[in-house]
Formats: C-alpha cells, structure tokens, sequence
C-alpha cells in the first residue's frame, strides 16, 4: 500500500535510508561518510523532509518498507525541469519486487498536476539506479560533479515529460495561488534571526530556513505556487492557519 509519509514514519525512513546508502553507496561515497551515519540525526532530518516536501511511503503488512520525497527545484540548471524527486530507496531485503517502480510511478502522476518536466540525479556509478529509471521512461540530461563527504562523485541527471500541457500546469498553479490563508486566533508565533516558533494547542512547532520563508509568505498573502502544498496541508492539520 501506497500512502503519505507522516511524522511516526521519520525513524524507520531513516533506518531505511541508512542501510540503503551502506551498500548501495559502498566505493562510491567515501566510507567515513556512510560508517557515521547516525539514526538519530537522520530521523530529525527526516522530520524535516516530511514537514517541507511531499513524502510517500509504501507499507507493507503495517510497516513501512520504502519511501520517496519529491517536490519543486531549487537548482536552475535545466530549467525546463521544475520538479524533482530527491530521493527514492527500497529495503535491501524488498527490492526487485516493482516496488521502486511503484513509488516512482506515483512520484511523477503526483507531480505532473503543477510540472511538465520531471528531474532526477543519481550517482554516475550506480549503473543499476541508471537501468532501473531508464527502463521506466527517463532519458540522460547531462552530467554534474558534486562533493560528497570531501570525495567528487559524478552525478547523472535523469528527466521525463509528465505528459501535462503548460495550460494544465498553468491553471493547477493559477488555482492554488488564489487561495489565501491567515494565522488562526487560537495559534500565535515569534521570530528571530534563525528561527519562527509558532504555539498552537498543544504543540510547539520550529520553522528554519525554507520552511521559515513559506510560513511568512501564506500568512503574508504572498506568492503561493513555490510552497510545497504539503507544507500548507501540515499547518492546516495543525491548526496553525486557516482559510479565508
């Protein structure tokens, strides 16, 4: 079962991620990076994705088993491509079974309401990663190096056509932008340089950096169709904001 990703799945993502990045990543990122790799800093990381980035997950008899964050570039290379999927990972013991395929499927069905251009990056050296996403669609972009843990890595960057005209893309935005949200009576925050607190009923909630600047923006009535819908939906549930 597909669903979306929630708070009580941030530390089994991030056993997920860990185990995964061990031996997918072994030669390729440096093993100091991978052999420190702590379960609780990836878990409060995790927290992070889940509240600023659409996350899904898929469950299989009650425990989660993959999981795949997506959501709007930050980068400007290839500008044709305003979505992004960061990241995709399946348990080493429940691989080869369609579930990445699954996952990715609907990763790119959820994104093409609001982009027509899909971009991923994967590690040059990951050949199987490589296979395994040009088998469902996607072709190479171009080539990148990033430093990962003091060691350059090549990167590869994949992309795919939704299928989504710019009109539909246009009007899914158009739409989400019209809606305006404003801080509810019973919720109030303070600020400083580095962080926003926001005090609701019963919970204490810290905004830093990105989700910092979208908070300000919904409240602020400003331009909405950059703050990833998750975001709003998890201040709604909250009790945060509201429509008006």
């Amino acid at each position: 079962m597909i669903r979306k990703g929630e708070t009580k799945d941030a530390e089994t993502i991030a056993r997920i991620k860990i185990d995964t990045w061990r031996k997918t990543y072994k030669n390729i990122f440096p093993d100091t990076l991978l052999e420190n790799l702590e379960i609780q800093q990836e878990t409060e990381k995790c927290l992070h994705n889940i509240a600023s980035k659409e996350v899904i997950v898929c469950e299989k008899d009650g425990k989660v088993i993959a999981y795949c964050y997506y959501g709007i570039r930050k980068e400007t290379s290839f500008p044709n491509y305003s979505g992004e999927i960061f990241a995709l990972y399946v348990q080493n013991d429940c691989q080869e079974h369609g579930i990445g395929t699954k996952l990715l499927k609907e990763a790119i069905h959820n994104l093409s309401y609001e982009h027509s251009h899909i971009l991923l990056w994967c590690a040059k050296e990951n050949t199987r990663a490589i296979s395994f996403y040009q088998k469902n669609g996607l072709e190479i972009l171009g080539e990148e190096v990033e430093k990962i843990g003091g060691k350059n890595v090549e990167k590869v960057a994949l992309g795919i056509s939704t299928g989504s005209t710019e009109e539909d893309v246009s009007c899914n935005k158009q739409e989400k932008k019209a809606k305006e949200y404003c801080l509810r009576k019973s919720a109030n925050y303070i600020e400083n340089n580095e962080n926003i607190a926001i005090y609701t009923n019963p919970d204490l909630i810290f905004l830093k950096e990105e989700p910092r600047i979208w908070f300000k923006k919904i409240i602020g009535h400003g331009e909405l169709s950059k703050v990833p819908q998750k975001f709003i939906n998890y201040l709604m549930q909250k009790e945060v904001i509201e429509e008006f």
